[in-house]
């Protein structure tokens, strides 16, 4: 029964245009066609000084028994085109509601967003795989990134800032170059570009996109992460996780909980 009201929730938009669709097809459709069946087939001179009766006429006609099977075609075309138009409308909305995300981003330059803070479409991590607190190399940490990455990826995108901690101190990441064979911005990226691909697969590489930045003398990055159209899973010792970006922080969810919010999404 829940998952009867997830699906009909989710579809309201189809199931609205399929009403309005049936009944305009019936109630509309058929009897117009009737009217220019009758102005095509009479040519009177003074048909259109009829023009009110002739559609009521029309209009009355169209309803009777015999003509049943014709206006219930014009309701079945009615229904099929609400239904082509409530699909239309509902993925309208779901790439209006990507593109919010996308515009609040693109409004920002680099020390604005910094300065903002993180939020939903915003993450600081101070580094790739350095631990600043223990001072070496934890290739830990790269999961934590693409925890990160994945729950941008289940929700609405957003921007992933390396370099920068919690707080917004620019820390650069001359630290993260140090641990890596190539060090240098271009080992940098290969190393993200290896873990999306190997974690995600790499189709999702098409969707991330990596710039660097030079920022009070450090150098930076940022990771620009498209929603994903098909839910990603982070693998965690002998489990799957779905992560979500919600709000500033990015949460594991529980299957029941996944299933309820991929409907709601898709």
């Amino acid at each position: 029964m829940q998952s009867v009201y997830f699906i009909a929730k989710n579809n309201k938009e189809p199931a609205i245009h399929s009403l309005v669709g049936l009944l305009a097809g019936y109630f509309v459709l058929h009897p117009a066609s009737m009217v220019i069946h009758w102005f095509e087939s009479n040519n009177s001179p003074d048909a259109w000084a009829q023009i009110g009766k002739i559609v009521s006429g029309s209009f009355v006609h169209s309803f009777s028994l015999h003509m049943m099977p014709m206006s219930l075609a014009f309701a079945v075309l009615g229904l099929v085109a609400g239904i082509v138009s409530g699909f239309y409308y509902k993925s309208i909305k779901k790439k209006n509601r990507q593109l919010y995300g996308k515009r609040q981003l693109l409004q920002q330059s680099l020390p604005n967003l910094i300065a903002s803070g993180e939020s939903e479409f915003v993450e600081f991590k101070s580094s790739l795989r350095y631990d600043y607190r223990q001072v070496k190399t934890d290739k830990n940490l790269e999961h934590i990134v693409l925890k990160e990455i994945a729950g941008f990826l289940n929700a609405n995108g957003g921007i992933l800032v390396l370099g920068v901690d919690d707080s917004g101190q620019i820390l650069g990441l001359e630290n993260d170059y140090w641990t890596l064979k190539k060090k240098n911005k271009d080992g940098f990226q290969q190393r993200i570009i290896l873990l999306v691909s190997n974690t995600f697969g790499k189709d999702i590489c098409s969707i991330i996109h990596i710039t660097f930045h030079t920022f009070q003398n450090n150098e930076i990055c940022t990771i620009y992460i498209e929603p994903s159209r098909q839910p990603v899973y982070l693998k965690e010792g002998n489990r799957t996780v779905f992560y979500l970006r919600t709000g500033n922080i990015t949460n594991p969810l529980t299957t029941s909980e996944a299933v309820k919010y991929l409907k709601i999404k898709s």
